[in-house]
C-alpha cells in the first residue's frame, strides 16, 4: 500500500481526483415487477438547490420511510411535514400496518425501538390528480426543501440485491452503473460483468454440483452463539435437518420474523421460482443454504437463526429486511431479559446491499441503517458482503463500516482468492472494506432437492456391455454440496469466525471478536 486513499484515486499527475470506477450492478426486471419498483433516472431526478445529481437505484415509488414506530411517534413531526407536502403535491399519506410495532406494544419495547426504527408509509395520490407521476423520490426532495432537519430521516425503500455471482448483473436485469445512467435489459451472463462467473477463462466460474465425501462438524456442546441469517431460508441438508441448533422458524410476541414461502415458490426447495416455463433453477437458489454451510463450517456450535427475506432471483425488498431487523432487536431484548426461552443474539449476516443514491450523504437516519446501529449498541455483531462491484464506490450497507462512533462496527467483508494472497478481481475494495476471508470457489452446503430442466451435454445408453455414460447434470444438487463464488460467501466465514472466537471464548465480548477477525487483507 502507497498510503494513497483507493476511494480518491488519482489521476497520472497525482493531482487531481477522478471517481472512482462505476460498479457493475443489476436488479433483474422480475424483482422490480414483484415490488412495483422503478430506477431513479440521474438526469431527470429533482434536485434541492445545487446539489449533485443523485445515483441510480432501483426503489419502490408509492413508499417512503419515516422516523417512528408509534402513532405518537410519528404525528410529533414526519407526518406532518408529510401531510404539508401532500397538500401541495395532492396525495394523501396511509400508515401502514406493521408486526414490528404489534410486537413491540405486546413486549412493551414501543417507545424504545421507536427511537431507533422507521415506519412505512404509502403516499396515494388524490383522485383526479394531474401532472407527472407522483413518486417518493420527489416528496423527499420536496420535503428536503420545505424542511431539511424534519426529512432527515425519511429515505427510499430500495431494492437490495445479493452479493454471491449470479446474483448481481446477470441476464434479465436493469443494469446500472454507479449512478451514470442505466440500461433495460443489460445482462452479464451469470456473474459481475463477465461470461461464466468470476473473471476470465482458467479462474473460478459460478455456482455448480460437487462430491463431498465430509461428516458434518460436529458441536462440542460448549456456548452455542446465535447466528442470525438473512436470506433465501435453509433447505434440506443432512447437517441441518432435524438439528438442535436450528431454528427455522423463528418468531416473537406472536409474529413470525421474515418471510414464508409457499413451497413452489421456496428458492431453498427445489429451486425453480422464477422460470417456471422453461424450469430453470433460479439464479440464487440454495444461496441461503449455502451461506448457513459457511457459517457451520467455521463454528459447528453456532445457532442458526433462519431468517428469509431474499427471493430466488437474489433482490430482496428493503422494507422485508428492516422488518426483520426490527423483530430480531426485539427478539433479542426479550432474551436478554430472560423473558423468552433462547439466547440473544451474537451476530447478524447480511450477503446483500445496493448503491445508495446519495453516497456522499449517507447517514444512519435511513431506516435500515437505523435498526442495525440498534443491534450493534445492544452487542450484536453486524457482518455484511461488500459487493461485488469490482470498484471502490461504497456498496451500502456494509460502508457504514467507517462509522467511528459505534460500539461494534459493521464488518464490511471484502473476496480473497483461495490463496488468500489477493482480493478476487470482482471484489469491492477500498478502506471501507474491512475485513477481507475467502470468497472465492467457496464449497458449502446445498439444498438436496435442487434440481432444474438443466442436462448433461451428452448421455450415452448402456449397451453391448458398456455401462451409461453421461457428462454431469448442472444443476442437480442431490449430492447436497456445490461451489459458488461471491463477497456473499466471505461475508459468513467471518460471521462464523467470530461465532467461533466467541464459542471457545477465545475473546470476552462480541465487539473483541470483531477486532480479532479482521482476516488478512491483501
Amino acid at each position: 500500500m502507497d498510503g494513497k486513499d483507493p476511494d480518491r484515486p488519482t489521476d497520472d499527475d497525482g493531482r487531481r481526483p477522478r471517481p472512482p470506477v462505476p460498479p457493475v450492478f443489476a436488479v433483474p426486471e422480475t424483482a422490480l415487477r414483484r415490488f412495483g419498483a422503478t430506477v431513479l433516472d440521474p438526469r431527470t431526478a429533482t434536485r434541492v438547490g445545487d446539489e449533485p445529481a443523485p445515483r441510480a437505484v432501483a426503489y419502490v415509488p408509492h413508499r417512503l420511510f419515516v422516523p417512528g414506530l408509534t402513532d405518537e411517534q410519528l404525528d410529533e413531526g414526519p407526518l406532518q411535514l408529510l401531510r404539508r407536502i401532500g397538500e401541495e403535491m395532492d396525495f394523501q399519506v396511509d400508515v401502514l400496518p406493521s408486526r414490528v410495532a404489534a410486537a413491540a406494544q405486546e413486549l412493551g419495547y414501543a417507545e424504545r425501538l421507536g427511537r431507533s426504527t422507521h415506519r412505512l408509509v404509502e403516499l396515494r395520490p388524490n383522485p383526479g390528480r394531474v401532472g407527472a407521476p407522483l413518486t417518493a423520490w420527489d416528496v423527499v426532495q420536496r420535503a428536503r426543501g420545505v424542511d431539511r432537519k424534519a426529512a432527515a430521516g425519511f429515505s427510499l425503500n430500495h431494492v437490495m440485491m445479493s452479493s454471491g455471482l449470479e446474483g448481481v448483473g446477470y441476464m434479465g436485469g436493469v443494469g446500472y452503473m454507479g449512478g451514470v445512467g442505466y440500461m433495460g435489459g443489460v445482462g452479464y451472463m451469470g456473474g459481475v460483468g463477465y461470461m461464466g462467473g468470476v473473471g476470465a477463462p482458467g479462474v473460478a466460474a459460478g455456482r455448480g454440483p460437487v462430491q463431498l465425501h465430509v461428516d458434518a462438524p460436529q458441536p462440542t456442546g460448549g456456548p452455542s452463539p446465535v447466528v442470525a441469517v438473512l436470506d433465501t431460508g435453509l433447505g434440506s441438508h443432512p447437517w441441518f435437518d432435524g438439528s438442535p441448533l436450528v431454528d427455522r422458524d423463528p418468531s416473537v410476541a406472536g409474529q413470525t420474523i421474515g418471510l414464508r414461502f409457499a413451497p413452489d415458490r421456496d428458492p431453498e426447495g427445489r429451486g425453480v421460482t422464477i422460470d417456471t416455463v422453461n424450469g430453470t433453477l433460479d439464479a440464487l437458489a440454495g444461496h441461503g443454504t449455502f451461506v448457513a454451510g459457511v457459517i457451520r463450517q467455521q463454528c459447528p456450535d453456532a445457532r442458526l437463526v433462519v431468517v428469509p427475506v431474499m427471493y430466488g432471483d437474489g433482490a430482496a425488498d428493503e422494507q422485508d429486511v428492516v422488518e426483520a431487523l426490527g423483530l430480531l432487536a426485539l427478539y433479542h431484548w426479550a432474551a436478554q431479559e430472560g423473558r423468552v426461552d433462547h439466547e440473544p443474539l451474537s451476530v447478524v449476516n447480511l450477503s446483500m446491499g445496493y448503491y445508495h443514491e446519495r453516497p456522499d450523504t449517507v447517514s444512519d437516519e435511513d431506516a435500515l441503517f437505523r435498526v442495525m446501529a440498534t443491534l450493534a449498541e445492544d452487542g450484536v455483531a453486524v457482518v455484511a458482503a461488500a459487493g461485488n462491484g469490482s470498484t471502490t464506490e461504497h456498496f451500502w450497507p456494509a460502508a457504514l463500516s467507517q462509522n467511528p462512533n459505534r460500539a461494534i462496527p459493521v464488518a464490511a467483508v471484502g473476496a480473497l482468492n483461495p490463496t488468500g494472497k489477493a482480493a478476487a478481481t470482482f471484489s469491492n475494495t477500498g478502506e471501507w472494506v474491512t475485513h477481507w476471508h475467502p470468497g472465492v470457489a467457496v464449497v458449502s452446503t446445498m439444498p438436496t432437492t435442487l434440481e432444474g430442466s438443466l442436462r448433461g451435454d451428452l448421455a450415452v445408453p448402456a449397451g453391448h456391455g458398456s455401462p451409461a455414460r453421461e457428462t454431469p447434470d448442472p444443476d442437480c444438487y442431490a449430492t447436497g454440496f456445490g461451489v459458488w463464488s461471491g463477497t456473499s460467501f466471505a461475508a459468513p466465514c467471518c460471521a462464523g469466525g467470530i461465532s467461533q472466537l466467541l464459542a471457545t471464548k477465545t475473546c470476552g465480548s462480541v465487539a473483541e471478536a470483531v477486532a480479532k477477525a479482521l482476516g488478512g487483507a491483501p
